[in-house]
């Protein structure tokens, strides 16, 4: 699923980055030019001017976490080469960029890429015949392990946030606002490459009568079997959601021109498997739509609809698709 709140988020630290690396760095640019110090000069502003060309090419293609994880190389190996160049003149900012990695990576990854920075420093530099070698590694170690606990547990957080902002609680099935953010970017995907895609609203037939009969309780372990063996049947990249009561939202990118066989196949398993606590089989219902050229997911959702209805009349227990 396109996560928009994860993209916009590390878009915003993105960006937050390349203000601090143009106020923070770019003065020193300046003063550096002005103490005749050419060489650190050229070296914070190549700084500055890759870190905003990165984070503008983030803004522009989307490519997050490619550029992120570019970045937080490229920050580490400027802040080496400048404490190489300018001894323990640029000492200092090994520690804002340090931190600055767990900002932009996952905390493992900006773990080994602060070690290897650490490592070149300790092999490259002099300025440890000034700077307490002891003092360096016990304060980086601190700084490391304080940052890393704390991306970690913000990760964790994320992740909550997340399943929380997507997943239908009682069912462990997507929810209606990740079926809208996932419609729209199949459809853009689809216009841009051609690629078949197919939506199909599956609803479970007669599921008052097993209300009725067997309470809600039973109800709701009807509605959560389901979903365990609809998603045992369907491909890693195909998706279920919840669209509302015992209906649900299959999308299936990439058929192969061939949704009937896939479609039958599946419900054919849920036939089998599903069954009530006296072990009667429970039947699905499907209403099945193939994108075509300037489908919109209000008409899409409207062809499958129209599509289980037709199920509904010829008897329930089977699949009816779409007339394109």
């Amino acid at each position: 699923m396109i996560n928009q709140l994860q993209e916009k988020y590390q878009l915003s630290l993105l960006l937050l980055l390349s203000i601090v690396a143009v106020l923070g760095v770019f003065p020193f640019v300046v003063i550096r030019f002005l103490e005749h110090n050419y060489v650190a000069a050229i070296i914070d502003m190549t700084l500055v001017i890759g870190i905003v060309s990165l984070v503008a090419y983030a803004h522009k293609a989307k490519q997050i976490r490619l550029v992120s994880a570019i970045l937080a190389i490229f920050i580490n190996a400027g802040v080496v080469t400048i404490v190489v160049a300018n001894g323990t003149g640029s000492f200092l900012w090994v520690y804002p960029v340090f931190a600055s990695t767990f900002i932009l990576v996952k905390p493992i990854e900006a773990f080994i890429i602060n070690l290897v920075a650490c490592l070149s420093l300790l092999a490259l530099s002099d300025i440890f015949e000034t700077v307490s070698l002891n003092s360096f590694v016990v304060t980086i170690i601190m700084l490391s392990m304080s940052a890393f606990v704390y991306a970690s547990h913000g990760a964790k957080q994320f992740s909550l946030l997340e399943t929380l902002n997507s997943v239908d609680p009682l069912t462990g099935a997507l929810n209606r606002r990740a079926m809208s953010t996932d419609i729209q970017a199949a459809l853009a995907l689809a216009e841009r490459q051609g690629v078949s895609h197919v939506l199909a609203i599956l609803d479970l037939d007669f599921f008052k009568k097993i209300n009725d009969k067997f309470g809600h309780a039973v109800g709701d372990k009807v509605l959560k079997d389901f979903v365990t063996i609809t998603t045992t049947h369907i491909r890693k990249h195909d998706r279920l959601y919840r669209f509302g009561g015992e209906e649900f939202v299959l999308l299936i990118p990439d058929t192969n021109n061939q949704p009937q066989a896939f479609i039958q196949h599946l419900r054919t398993a849920i036939k089998n498997e599903l069954k009530t606590p006296d072990g009667q089989e429970i039947t699905v219902s499907l209403g099945v739509a193939s994108w075509v050229n300037g489908t919109t997911a209000d008409t899409w959702l409207k062809r499958a609809d129209e599509a289980l209805y037709l199920a509904k009349e010829n008897g329930r227990d089977c699949a009816v698709f779409s007339k394109d």
